[in-house]
């Protein structure tokens, strides 16, 4: 079987070319494609498995690997630097793309798909995302594996209110949007989006340039399918029977009445479609045990029936719980709701119920993670978790899945625009959406719960951020649009369009079809019903709390940041750690210090923070001439006392300066723990501080006779921190020396 195809290009964008080898490498895949764009490379296989009728979901599977040799890195671990195992970021690659390929697989058909991208090389200029994209839809294209494409991917950005197609990586950096679309034979099938809260215009106007660069896209892959020619395989469906779909819907036409009549949103339409199904397997037991019909295909036509009724019923304009087509279901928003906790509140829509909660952290609690483009850190992160009870059933309980993965990005996202800077809020936020019940919108209900929760915690989030999810059900070129919908009307419609934003503008968008895909009206349609149904979001959660709580929780740490000039980082940390160790010790205080100097201060005591970070500052601080201070006396000797002008800094007011006439004894003058008003008058040969204290000087004559040696210079003492150097030891004879000099 030749797939070949070498030396193959297909233009992305102005400007931007993949390069393509397909048939070359992995000869065992049903298909593969290497494909590279710069000097970034990645390998995109499909490979075709058994038939699987115990599923009632096709069987496809989509790994993504970011292997770190690609941009030239070891794995970051002191004992394992074999690469393996999936991060959270090739978890939602691989959703991504697994989101976008599915509605094009045959009704029916239900053979395992596999689906690897591997990326192979990382020049860091060029994304991973769109050339792995492109060499998956080609690989499938170009297999004997059954499928409707082609299928291709353009991400757009923002810079400067320009648009651009596929922006390198640097260009990202400085976009506010970070978009991305997929456009199969049969329209836009899956959206993924992360705004700094661009206008929905923008975000529509982006849309629709992306959807016509990936119809020129797909021209291309078409004409390269055309030139290999390989027949799809032959496979068996395993779609239900049309004369059994028949049967069973009489069968039981009586009891699908009684379940749309009992509609609510309740949750209990599960068990009542569970005790449905029950009659209907009693019915056919005897043919069951005969191996004449399975359980499986009873399932799939019982499935089946109900879809066609519930589109049928909601397509004449009346929604499963008796809403209206663009009503949301009751909300009710509460914050504080745990009582040790950093923030915390509940959102509840209908009977999807999430419990969010905030916990704040020193910036050295962020997270670090290893990808072929870098190392890189979170400071904002939020976990979305869903255990079985949630849905009122029996389950697995452990890591979570690439659902509530990809549900907690989707949340984290859309909040990210309105987190404060490091500089305004020095603090590793931590945001996790206990989801306490289940029944459409979930990762909705996070985004709004997160909101509450960071206001409650005392974050200075800069908007609200809201969010909801708009279904549809259509019928040929038909179409009705769901504001709000419940679990039922996902699972029985044509998709699942999430959009989160402020009253302004989109933070975040999600779309997953059902239907082969969407036109471009249906996604204006959507928008202008989101944003209808956002604000209504909004201004109910801005009744509960309309800004940030002024202050964080007593049981959060109170931290501050400190920037360190490089040349005095050493000073801080101080010989082994010393001071840094002592600073701590003394104020009951966490000091991390990163490698851009940055240090920060963190303690429950408010106090001692500020006292910490104060003394830090003070080390590093220059002291300039002409500034007065307030000292305190810390040490006396016969040359002079020492004045501590800020915490941590001391210099020495030399005798001359104590007074206008001699004195034979310093002591009698000022002593230890005394305070004098003093000015810096300038600095000595060796930088070290010269002090005046002109009103003590004028209030002492002195009190005896000088005797006639000539005055011993000032000893000289390299400025210092105090308590980094040891103690100043003057010559043997100085106090013979000070006993005889003259005054000046």
């Amino acid at each position: 079987m030749d797939n070949n195809l070498k030396n193959t290009q297909i233009i992305l964008s102005d400007g931007k070319n993949l390069k393509i080898e397909a048939g070359v490498y992995a000869p065992q895949a049903n298909g593969s494609v290497m494909a590279t764009i710069g000097g970034t490379t990645v390998l995109a296989t499909v490979v075709l498995g058994a038939l699987d009728t115990e599923k009632d979901y096709f069987p496809l599977s989509v790994e993504f690997q970011d292997k770190l040799y690609a941009g030239g890195f070891i794995k970051d671990s002191r004992w394992l630097k074999r690469e393996g195992g999936l991060d959270d970021e090739s978890i939602l690659l691989g959703r991504l793309i697994d989101r976008s390929i599915r509605p094009l697989f045959p009704a029916g058909f239900q053979n395992e798909v596999q689906v690897i991208v591997t990326v192979l090389s990382n020049d860091k200029v060029n994304g991973v995302i769109i050339p792995a994209f492109n060499a998956v839809s080609l690989a499938l294209s170009i297999s004997d594996i059954p499928f409707n494409g082609s299928v291709s991917a353009t991400q757009v950005g923002l810079v400067n209110d320009l648009l651009i197609l596929n922006p390198l990586n640097a260009e990202m950096e400085k976009s506010s949007l970070d978009l991305i679309v997929c456009t199969g034979p049969f329209g836009v099938n899956m959206i993924e989006a992360g705004a700094n809260i661009v206008a929905d215009d923008t975000v529509l106007e982006a849309i629709n340039l992306a959807d016509q660069n990936n119809q020129k896209v797909n021209s291309q892959i078409d004409t390269l399918v055309k030139s290999v020619k390989l027949p799809k395989i032959e496979y068996q469906s395993i779609s239900p029977d049309a004369k059994l779909i028949k049967e069973i819907d009489t069968l039981i036409s009586g009891d699908i009445d009684t379940f749309f009549k009992n509609g609510k949103d309740d949750g209990k339409h599960v068990s009542l479609e569970q005790a449905i199904f029950e009659k209907v397997t009693d019915h056919y037991q005897s043919q069951i045990d005969k191996l004449e019909i399975t359980e499986a295909s009873l399932k799939l036509a019982f499935e089946e029936i109900v879809k066609k009724h519930i589109r049928a019923k909601t397509m004449a304009g009346s929604r499963f719980d008796g809403r209206k087509l663009d009503e949301i279901r009751p909300i009710t928003c509460r914050i504080d709701v745990l009582p040790q906790v950093h923030g915390s509140a509940l959102f509840q829509r209908g009977l999807t119920q999430a419990l969010t909660t905030v916990t704040l952290g020193p910036l050295s609690q962020k997270q670090y993670l290893n990808s072929s483009v870098g190392d890189k850190t979170k400071r904002y992160m939020h976990f979305y978790n869903a255990l079985p009870f949630s849905t009122g059933q029996t389950g697995r309980v452990g890591r979570p899945g690439r659902r509530e993965v990809g549900h907690g990005a989707l949340a984290e996202k859309a909040l990210l625009p309105v987190i404060p800077s490091e500089e305004k809020f020095p603090y590793t936020i931590l945001v996790n959406s206990e989801v306490l019940s289940q029944n459409g919108s979930s990762s909705m209900a996070s985004t709004c719960g997160s909101t509450l929760s960071l206001m409650a915690a005392g974050v200075p989030i800069k908007h609200m951020v809201g969010g909801v999810s708009i279904g549809m059900m259509s019928d040929g070129d038909k179409y009705i649009l769901l504001t709000d919908i419940a679990g039922i009307e996902d699972h029985n419609g044509d998709m699942d369009f999430k959009i989160t934003g402020t009253k302004t503008g989109i933070t975040a968008i999600q779309l997953d079809v059902k239907r082969p895909g969407l036109t471009f009206d249906m996604i204006k349609d959507t928008f202008v019903a989101s944003k209808t149904a956002r604000l209504q979001i909004l201004s109910t959660m801005d009744s509960v709390i309309s800004l940030p709580k002024t202050s964080v929780s007593p049981f959060a740490p109170k931290v501050a940041l400190i920037k360190l000039p490089e040349d005095k980082i050493g000073e801080v940390i101080g010989p082994g750690g010393k001071m840094i160790k002592a600073l701590m010790k003394k104020y009951q205080v966490q000091i991390d210090i990163d490698d851009d100097g940055i240090a920060s201060v963190s303690s429950l005591d408010l106090d001692n923070t500020q006292n910490c970070a104060l003394e830090i500052e003070n080390m590093v601080r220059e002291i300039q001439i002409g500034e007065e201070f307030d000292g305190t006396v810390t040490r006396v000797e016969p040359y002079g006392a020492f004045v501590e002008l800020v915490s941590g800094k001391e210099a020495l007011l030399h005798v001359s300066e104590l007074s206008t006439g001699f004195i034979s004894d310093v002591t009698k003058l000022i002593k230890v723990g005394d305070k004098i008003h003093v000015e810096v008058a300038g600095r000595n040969q060796e930088n070290q501080i010269k002090l005046s204290a002109k009103k003590f000087k004028s209030e002492h004559t002195g009190d005896a006779q000088p005797q006639g040696l000539p005055q011993m210079e000032r000893p000289s003492r390299p400025f210092q921190s105090r308590g980094t150097i040891g103690k100043f030891k003057p010559p043997a004879n100085i106090n013979r020396v000070n006993r005889v000099r003259r005054s000046n």
